[in-house]
């Protein structure tokens, strides 16, 4: 079996933590922080008010609770990333994580309760900051004079505009055979897409 997740050195810390974390206050943590990646938020799922209360609750300091955080989030966005199955989960975990077999069930039993909506959110959620938003589009003639008229190339130019974090756009220019091959290697992006909607 290959494993769904990398446990490095900050994983491993966290999983530490994870295992000093009483029972209950784990299952209410897990629970919460599945919740938030069904609603599409992976980040900043606490507000500050409510990481101050958590590191009193969890008698933290507060890089122990952003790294428990971050390898609890990390868990879950791994194995709904890799579509793993609760049984897989739950035999990786116990075979993979240093944690007590009660700390593995409550994180087991909540990817059984969350896994559907995780992974239906991060279908939607792009990996990239920025996506295209819009695309235009014109044609130029350009001669080097006018006497030259018969050398005249026709160029066309593609304006994207991207949306995200920062509003921008790029324009670039193509001749009639580079604009042919990106209409070939967008035709093979679009079957490779339509591959994938036949096999689901």
């Amino acid at each position: 079996m290959t494993a769904w997740i990398s446990v490095d050195d900050r994983i491993k810390r966290g999983l530490k933590i994870i295992d000093q974390v009483e029972n209950s206050k784990l299952r209410l943590l897990v629970n919460r922080i599945c919740q938030s990646l069904q609603s599409g938020v992976s980040e900043n799922i606490f507000n500050a008010e409510e990481e101050e209360k958590l590191l009193v609750s969890l008698s933290l300091e507060k890089t122990d609770l952003t790294i428990l955080l971050q390898t609890i989030t990390s868990i879950y966005t791994q194995a709904a990333f890799h579509l793993v199955k609760p049984n897989v989960v739950e035999t990786s975990m116990k075979e993979l994580f240093s944690i007590g077999d009660n700390k593995v069930a409550i994180l087991s039993h909540a990817w059984i309760t969350h896994a559907e909506g995780i992974v239906n959110a991060l279908k939607h959620k792009s990996i990239f900051p920025r996506q295209v938003t819009d695309v235009s589009w014109s044609v130029d003639v350009k001669a080097a004079s006018t006497a030259a008229a018969k050398e005249a190339k026709p160029l066309a130019k593609l304006q994207l505009s991207f949306g995200g974090s920062e509003n921008s756009k790029l324009t670039v220019e193509m001749n009639k055979t580079q604009l042919w091959d990106l209409y070939h290697k967008l035709d093979d992006i679009q079957s490779q897409l339509d591959s994938l909607k036949k096999e689901k």
